[in-house]
């Protein structure tokens, strides 16, 4: 920690003319270091083997029109219903339309757990816009994210800190439970939620972006982005009560820190960040202005896509090495892992074919399995997901219909559900707009809809047919 004192940082700022300033009521004699002890950081930099996107939707162009997002529209609603332009100035996501997005302040104290609550705020600010609920009580656990995933808070512990990627990975996979289950305190805790949980918030997926051109595109079109930046000492006199843009001009690095960005102002050229160091005289909402290309914040930004609501789960997870198929006779042959029957198949090519499809991933996925309908298969949409690492074995036969996915809409045809569709073509048939929104963001995720049996003769002919995408 630097030992320069705020009465030389002030004057230096006055020599630079510098784009912010220090808090009236800081004592001259303070230093850097005496102000950083206050925060603590926690975001490592991320290796370069780490991906940085996973199932992330597919992009318009970066020239494309900008549609900015509309919460009161329902989603399925929201294609087409406003013409689009060029990116607005500004945006902040805590006065669109007069409504705030954006969630209560909260503070990380002594835990280098910043990504966690970075990744949090994105997610509730998202759930918020998604739902078009902007006082949602959307109070999700940063200690779910954080603790589960079995991170440390001290500096010095074998885990410690995250890796902003990472944080996103448990948001998809674990999701996120609500602070009165698993309530964050500010020291290392047991992964454990004692009295269990029905509903987590999860997502569906994540993309990220070095181009700040398409930041700026999400921010408008979809919502908040988690990015990581270099901290420099001089940063802790700047969010103490300091006012203005930041830029860095001194100190020594104090290590990395993520937050939540939730809007940019090109005439100020900055962007809006949400903090996790609780609230300041001038930063009472946990948010500050800091320059565009300042201490890597825009080195790479991400942003979490479709929040959903998880009351059950529905994708089962296997080990790839272990499927086989058994012949069962006229039943036909059975795709299994050992524990369960996970497909049947008409003849030995085509179960040969689901082998190798299966192989390729380690969970079995689907929507609307618990519909009530009398014909609830015709319901049902099967997936599978997850990457396995094994190689990829050629099919004897392919049976895909490729589609353009920024095409693909659900319509509402009442009694009968809803059709998933790209143009004239019928894809799949949703009990409910919760399954359709689901299903549009398997389909949505992909180009080319297969599947291995479609042309079987049997009776129950619905049960023979293996779906997948690519």
């Amino acid at each position: 920690m630097s030992d320069l004192n705020i009465k030389s940082l002030r004057e230096l700022l006055a020599n630079k003319r510098a784009t912010w300033t220090i808090a009236k009521d800081v004592a001259d004699t303070t230093t850097l270091g005496e102000l950083g002890r206050r925060y603590k950081l926690g975001s490592l930099p991320v290796p370069q083997h780490m991906p940085v996107t996973r199932m992330p939707r597919i992009r318009k162009p970066l020239d494309a029109p900008v549609v900015p997002a509309q919460p009161e529209v329902k989603r399925l609603l929201r294609r087409g219903s406003v013409s689009g332009g060029a990116l607005p100035r500004s945006w902040d996501w805590r006065n669109v339309n007069g409504q705030n997005y954006v969630s209560a302040v909260r503070d990380q104290g002594g835990c280098g757990s910043c990504v966690s609550f970075g990744v949090t705020a994105a997610v509730e600010a998202h759930y918020r816009i998604d739902t078009n609920q902007p006082t949602a009580a959307a109070n999700l656990s940063e200690a779910s994210l954080f603790f589960v995933a079995n991170r440390q808070c001290n500096f010095g512990d074998p885990n410690y800190g995250w890796w902003v990627p990472s944080g996103l990975d448990a948001a998809m996979n674990e999701g996120l439970c609500f602070e009165a289950q698993y309530p964050y305190i500010p020291v290392n805790q047991a992964a454990d939620i004692p009295e269990g949980t029905a509903r987590t918030i999860k997502v569906r997926g994540y993309d990220s972006s070095t181009s700040t051109t398409q930041m700026k595109r999400w921010l408008v079109e979809e919502g908040p982005l988690v990015t990581a930046f270099t901290v420099f000492d001089d940063f802790f006199a700047f969010f103490n009560g300091g006012t203005g843009v930041y830029q860095h001009l001194t100190g020594n690095v104090a290590g990395g820190h993520a937050v939540c960005v939730v809007g940019y102002d090109d005439g100020q050229n900055a962007w809006i960040c949400k903090n996790s160091w609780g609230s300041s005289a001038t930063h009472g909402d946990g948010c500050f202005l800091i320059g565009y290309g300042q201490c890597g914040i825009d080195a790479r930004m991400y942003v979490p896509q479709d929040p959903v609501d998880t009351y059950t789960v529905d994708e089962i997870p296997y080990d790839p090495c272990r499927l086989v198929v058994v012949d069962r006779g006229a039943l036909g042959w059975m795709l299994t892992d050992g524990r369960m029957s996970m497909r049947l198949f008409d003849n030995a090519e085509d179960a040969r074919n689901g082998l190798r499809v299966a192989r390729r991933h380690n969970r079995q996925g689907f929507v609307g399995r618990d519909n009530p309908r009398s014909n609830r298969m015709d319901y049902i949409l099967e997936y599978w997901a997850g990457n396995s690492g094994l190689p990829r074995e050629p099919l004897t036969r392919t049976d895909g219909i490729p589609y353009q996915p920024a095409n693909v809409k659900a319509l509402d045809i009442d009694a009968q559900g809803w059709r998933i569709h790209e143009g004239d073509h019928w894809m799949l048939v949703a009990h409910d707009m919760n399954d359709a929104l689901a299903m549009l963001q398997v389909a949505e995720r992909h180009s080319r809809i297969c599947f291995i049996g479609r042309n079987n003769q049997r009776p129950n002919r619905r049960n023979y047919i293996m779906t997948y995408f690519e």
